[in-house]
């Protein structure tokens, strides 16, 4: 297989000296690769090196084909749908599902995230080596598996950068970049998870060996003192009585505390290595960074109500719901917000928050504390610092407030940084924090697009805490994995 793109022994550093990552050497050919990482690792800088958007700080980057990064975002602009995608663009089956019932006419700055996404998705749709950021992010159901189609079909060279399980299995190969470097997996994502568990199991037992050996030393050490101290006591107590002179007496004991010493030294250099290779193996682990919480909750009563609608709908230009909505949500219910983009899935959760509109029909809500987490996080005040926005709904002490900042990778001075100064997946767990760490524990989570900016280690978390919620969940998500794992038992479908 001939290779499209090959970089050697490339580095890239920040003006201010920050070195982001080196000596990192790859080729990439006509197949479907995946680049993964944990946020703020440098995977888009990486995918900015390869497009030519950047130049490394050493090494070199050979392109023997047109290469096309697809960014993760773009700002509209106010030209029409159909100048945006020129007037050679190429039909194909593909872009006219992307483009299902988008108007043509209609100006990109118009079009809702999902919609303007799609637009570009069917303007990417070439014969180039492409990098896809993120593709399905901001997109619905039929928008993915748009994607899914075009990624399954694309036969020029692609690398994809996701946290979308289903994309990632059509991958043939898995680049890991880490703060270890690049490591290449060949196989798709079900093999590089089944790899990963056996590297994990291999250096864990390696850990717990190192462990074992360093706690076996200082037990021994220990034991060791334990005798020469009875020992000594023994030998005090026969010159006590006269059995040993007191100078042949004290010379054993001094000789004693010199073997003993040497003995303790040996021992504890025998632990400090046995200490060492356990934080080398652990090291060794390149595990992504996981937040952890304590989400678990009380139970709801059976009949406590989340919310009632009968024949509800809201309006804008017209209404917005067909047909209008009825339903009747109580306990600890799991339902998940489906529909098309610019169905008012969205719209749905800021009315469940209280937010006021032109209504009909009736919406009654319950009495419940509640945690909303919406796709631009705009819970959080962006001028701020992270410990700040949790202090502001926290009545603990300020360090109770730093060690649960530290439950979500906010340690030491990253609590002072200011949200708009965080990366996607940063601001995403401080506004995670926020909402748990708060002084009134939530009863009902509303989550819109949650998982759009998490990496995978991440989502897995936030599957994990949901799993174990005990009170009500709404969720607006096109990934099916996450619903599944988050235990959905319920839907309801919006129209538009």
């Amino acid at each position: 297989m001939s290779a499209i793109i090959v970089a050697r022994d490339i580095a890239y550093e920040f003006a201010n000296g920050r070195e982001l990552f080196k000596h990192l050497t790859f080729s990439l050919g006509p197949a479907r690769s995946a680049l993964v990482g944990p946020n703020g690792i440098g995977k888009t800088c990486l995918a900015r090196l390869i497009a030519g958007e950047l130049a490394p700080t050493a090494g070199s980057i050979q392109r023997h084909a047109p290469v096309q990064r697809f960014a993760q975002h773009r700002h509209p602009e106010a030209i029409s749908v159909a100048e945006f995608l020129g007037a050679d663009a190429l039909w194909s089956l593909t872009r006219e599902r992307l483009l299902k019932s988008i108007d043509r006419d209609a100006l990109c700055t118009s079009l809702s995230g999902g919609q303007w996404m799609r637009v570009r998705l069917a303007q990417a749709l070439n014969d180039e080596f492409l990098i896809l950021d993120e593709p399905t992010n901001d997109l619905d159901r039929d928008g993915r598996d748009a994607v899914v189609e075009f990624i399954r079909g694309h036969e020029h060279g692609l690398l994809l950068i996701s946290h979308d399980r289903e994309c990632l299995e059509l991958c043939e190969d898995i680049l890991e970049l880490s703060n270890l470097g690049l490591s290449r997996f060949g196989g798709d994502w079900s093999a590089y998870v089944e790899a990963k568990d056996q590297e994990r199991q291999r250096l864990s037992a390696a850990l717990d060996v190192a462990k074992r050996e360093r706690d076996a030393a200082v037990a021994h050490q220990a034991e060791l003192r334990a005798r020469q101290e009875k020992r000594n006591r023994r030998g005090s107590q026969l010159a006590a009585k006269g059995g040993i002179p007191r100078l042949i007496a004290g010379g054993r004991k001094r000789q004693a505390q010199v073997t003993t010493g040497k003995r303790d030294i040996a021992l504890i250099e025998r632990s400090d290595a046995a200490v060492r290779r356990a934080h080398e193996a652990f090291s060794e682990l390149k595990t992504d960074p996981v937040m952890y919480a304590d989400l678990v909750g009380q139970p709801l009563p059976a009949q406590k109500l989340i919310a009632e609608a009968q024949g509800f709908n809201i309006r804008f230009n017209d209404w917005l719901f067909d047909p209008d909505l009825d339903f009747n949500w109580r306990g600890n219910v799991r339902v998940a917000l489906q529909g098309p983009n610019g169905s008012g899935k969205s719209t749905l959760l800021k009315a469940l928050m209280g937010a006021s509109f032109e209504t009909r029909g009736e919406l009654r809500l319950g009495n419940l504390v509640t945690l909303y987490f919406d796709q631009r996080c705009s819970v959080l005040d962006q001028d701020a610092s992270v410990l700040d926005n949790v202090r502001a709904v926290s009545s603990d002490s300020e360090g109770a407030i730093r060690n649960g900042l530290a439950r979500f990778l906010f340690a030491k001075d990253a609590v002072f940084q200011k949200v708009r100064d965080l990366s996607g997946g940063e601001r995403v767990r401080a506004a995670l924090a926020r909402g748990l760490l708060s002084t009134d524990k939530p009863e009902l989570i509303l989550l819109d697009e949650p998982t759009n900016n998490l990496d995978l280690s991440n989502i897995q978390f936030l599957e994990g805490v949901l799993q174990e919620f005990r009170g009500a969940l709404l969720v607006v998500s096109h990934d099916r994995r996450f619903l599944e794992n988050c235990r959905i038992d319920r839907e309801l479908a919006l129209c538009r």
